[in-house]
């Protein structure tokens, strides 16, 4: 395994690639908080690696195995992010840093572990998606608010900062992963003005860059705007998970399931009484009325 420090490199590249190509190493000084003569000098020991290709007057590329070894700490990094929010209670602005620690001392059997307790879910908390064991992670269709037309009805995915004061802001006006969304206005000083939840918000240009979102059906229209046991929800609408289980017996039993908060879910059946049949990560489960009862959603029939 290489050293942590390697190991933290070769993920910042990985995630500055999405919209900077090569990377500069006057972004990664900034990314990792070191001098830029101190990247150069790790560069060039990636590239002796074989990890990233190199060029001073440009920036660093990863190569397939460099790809390949960013991708695995990145699947460490968020499956715990996701334990430490679901099963420890920890808020999603306090889980980044200390899943750092976490990532570089995770053994395989830790990390096969982690996927089986948290019903292998697939987004971390902060709506990023988590790669499979064999690499393979979905990133597409998700672009900044800033990028998107008014009017257009929107689904937000993720946060692309993951710095603790935004997080914050971002849970304060309710804009977490899986929020349906409309711009209703984009103006001249960067803001977007936004409906969420049937209230009006006003973003600012450093928000609206980090938020990112996809397009929503714009045929479906949203049921409700308030949150609801997952047991009321009819037959053939789809909801987000706001939050599972209120006790340790009933959250295990939640999450071994893959209901995990921020998950899409579709109640196939839903009868006045008895178990619900609900439909999560392409997966339909069979539930009784008791546990869907402590599964808390926000409903809406539009879907990402």
């Amino acid at each position: 395994m290489e050293s942590e420090r390697t190991q933290e490199y070769l993920e910042a590249i990985y995630k500055r690639q999405r919209t900077e190509k090569p990377v500069a190493t006057s972004t990664l000084a900034e990314d990792l908080k070191v001098s830029p003569p101190a990247v150069t000098d790790m560069l060039r020991s990636l590239e002796s690696k074989g990890l990233i290709n190199y060029r001073a007057s440009k920036g660093a590329v990863l190569t397939d195995l460099g790809r390949e070894q960013a991708v695995a700490v990145i699947r460490r990094h968020r499956l715990w992010e996701r334990f430490l929010t679901d099963v420890l209670g920890m808020k999603w602005d306090k889980v980044h840093e200390e899943a750092c620690k976490l990532e570089h001392v995770t053994s395989p059997e830790i990390e096969e572990g982690l996927s089986q307790v948290l019903g292998n879910v697939d987004t971390c908390p902060h709506g990023h998606s988590i790669p499979d064991k064999s690499g393979k992670i979905n990133e597409k269709g998700m672009y900044p608010l800033s990028k998107y037309q008014a009017s257009q009805p929107l689904c937000v995915s993720a946060v692309d900062r993951e710095d603790p004061a935004l997080l914050r802001k971002i849970e304060k006006l309710g804009l977490r992963p899986g929020i349906p969304i409309t711009i209703v206005r984009k103006n001249k000083d960067g803001t977007i003005d936004i409906e969420a939840g049937g209230k009006n918000i006003s973003i600012n240009s450093e928000m609206a860059g980090v938020l990112l979102a996809r397009p929503l059906s714009k045929t479906r229209e949203a049921v409700t705007k308030e949150d609801m046991p997952l047991s009321k929800l009819a037959s053939g609408h789809s909801g987000v998970i706001r939050s599972c289980g209120s006790g340790r017996s009933s959250l295990g039993r939640c999450l071994s399931l893959g209901f995990t908060p921020g998950s899409m879910v579709k109640m196939m059946e839903n009868f006045s009484s008895g178990p619900v049949l609900v439909k999560v990560h392409d997966t339909e489960v069979a539930l009784g009325r008791d546990l869907a009862e402590k599964i808390i959603i926000y409903p809406d029939t539009r879907t990402c």
